[in-house]
This record gives structure tokens, C-alpha cells and sequence, in this order.
């Protein structure tokens, strides 16, 4: 049995995600802290990794410099501006990279792309796993129902979060647009404030709410003549997306170097 401790580097290591990836790796038997890394002049630079999450000290200091080792994965959940210095360094390393940064500009996800070529990457708007079968459950339904049902997405998240409307909500309107031979950006209607708001035959509506606390809620509906039918994923626990990403780094170190998303992971 190959009882090898996987090294887990944590860039966003003070944020939500960050501090819920630390208590996934503390609390796993094959996985071990390497590295925690946040922005740099941020605070909290220096405090040992356990006393951030409120546990006992580990001996790993929070820094703002990452540095990966070969053999390790780097699981980044920072902010786009930091995105080609962190992809960057994983190519340099030769390590696997598992990116669930959201708001990357279109010449951000063509750098991962291009990186790719060199080692594995799992990028994701979304590392859980129920989010990923509501993906694969949208293509269907959008597919099956056709073109005279008309769908509207829902989403909700806390007062923090920064983009808007989330990755989430825009992989799933890419999903039923996909599966409807539509081009998402061509269709895609994020705000109906002013003028005339009479729908369109082929738009794909996505209505963003902000405020609590709440991790993530996301609702898909597609709307007939007399009838509707609701996919919807509601998220009690930032620990189930930690999870999810340590999950596909575990997945991440058996594989070819290319640019995979979670769909690769779960093998769907």
C-alpha cells in the first residue's frame, strides 16, 4: 500500500476557502500541509497555519511568496491578479495545479490553457461535487426539453463576494447553452433593469443576489407552457468545495499534463 503523505500548498491561505482547505488537510490521513502562502503586506504573514484556523501550532508559517516543490500540488483560491505569477511558479516547479479562482479574464484562462501543456491543471468555478452533476443534469434537461422552454438561473451568495454574477451561475447558463447549440455570451441576459424587459426567444437569464452569509445557493429553471422544472444546489459548508478541490489534487498526480476541470475528476 502506498501510504506516501501528499503535500498540499495553500495559496489564499487566510481566506474562506483557504482556512477550510487548512482544517480538510489537518484533519486527512494521506494528505500533509507543505506550504501556506497569502498576499503579500497582507496580515497574517508569519502566523503559524494552525493558530489561524484556531487549532494547535503546526510548525508551517503563512508566507507571501510560493514557492512549490516537486512532488507537491499548489490549490489556489486567491484573487485573479495573482493568477499568472501563481500558474507561473507551478510550471517553473513542475507540480500540479488545482485553480478555483473565479473572474479570471478570457487571457487568463488562455494562460492556463497554455500551461497546461506542461503540467496538469484543474480549474473550476465550482469544486463541488453535487455543483458538477447539476452541470452535467442542465446540459441534459436543455437538450431534452428543446428550444420552447425557456431558461433562467438564480444565485445567491454572502455580502463578500466580489464578481458578480458568480462562476457558477455563468458555467451553468455555458452548459444549457452548449447543449442548445447557442453561444452563452451571444444569449446571455445579466441585467434587465430599464427599457423594454420582454424576453427574447433565446436568451438565458442570470439574476445575482448578495447579502448573509450564505455559501452558495444555485437554481436552474427551465420554464414551459403550464409547467417548470427547478435543478437547484444549495451549499450549508465552505468544507464541501475543499473537499472537492483536494479531491481532484489527489486525482491531479496521476495525470498527463493538460487543462481539466472537475467533469475529468469525477470521470463524467
Amino acid at each position: 500500500m502506498n501510504t506516501r503523505m501528499i503535500s498540499i500548498i495553500i495559496v489564499g491561505a487566510r481566506g474562506r476557502m483557504g482556512t477550510a482547505l487548512i482544517r480538510e488537510v489537518m484533519d486527512s490521513d494521506d494528505l500533509t500541509l507543505g506550504a501556506c502562502v497569502d498576499r503579500s503586506g497582507g496580515p497574517g504573514i508569519g502566523q503559524d497555519a494552525g493558530r489561524l484556523i484556531g487549532r494547535s501550532e503546526l510548525g508551517v508559517l503563512v508566507t507571501d511568496e510560493l514557492k512549490p516543490r516537486r512532488g507537491s500540488v499548489v490549490v489556489d483560491f486567491s484573487l485573479p491578479k495573482a493568477t499568472e505569477n501563481n500558474v507561473r511558479r507551478c510550471v517553473e516547479a513542475g507540480v500540479p495545479l488545482i485553480i478555483g479562482t473565479t473572474g479570471l479574464s478570457a487571457d487568463q484562462e488562455r494562460l492556463l490553457a497554455e500551461c497546461g501543456e506542461h503540467i496538469p491543471i484543474v480549474y473550476a468555478a465550482n469544486f463541488s461535487v453535487g455543483v458538477t452533476l447539476l452541470l452535467q443534469l442542465a446540459g441534459v434537461a436543455a437538450a431534452a426539453l428543446g428550444p420552447d422552454w425557456e431558461a433562467e438561473i438564480f444565485e445567491l451568495h454572502h455580502r463578500h463576494k466580489r464578481d458578480a454574477p458568480s462562476g457558477t451561475a455563468l458555467r451553468i447558463g455555458q452548459a444549457v447553452a452548449e447543449a442548445s447549440d447557442r453561444v452563452f455570451s451571444d444569449v446571455a441576459m445579466l441585467n434587465r433593469a430599464g427599457g423594454n424587459a420582454v424576453r427574447t426567444r433565446d436568451e438565458i437569464g442570470v439574476t445575482s443576489l448578495r447579502g448573509g452569509d450564505s455559501v452558495g445557493e444555485h437554481t436552474l429553471m427551465f420554464l414551459g407552457e403550464g409547467e417548470r422544472i427547478e435543478l437547484a444546489h444549495r451549499s450549508g459548508d465552505r468544507s464541501i468545495f475543499a473537499r472537492g478541490a483536494l479531491r481532484a489534487a489527489r486525482w491531479s498526480l496521476a495525470q498527463e499534463p493538460g487543462l481539466y476541470d472537475m467533469f475529468d475528476v469525477l470521470g463524467l
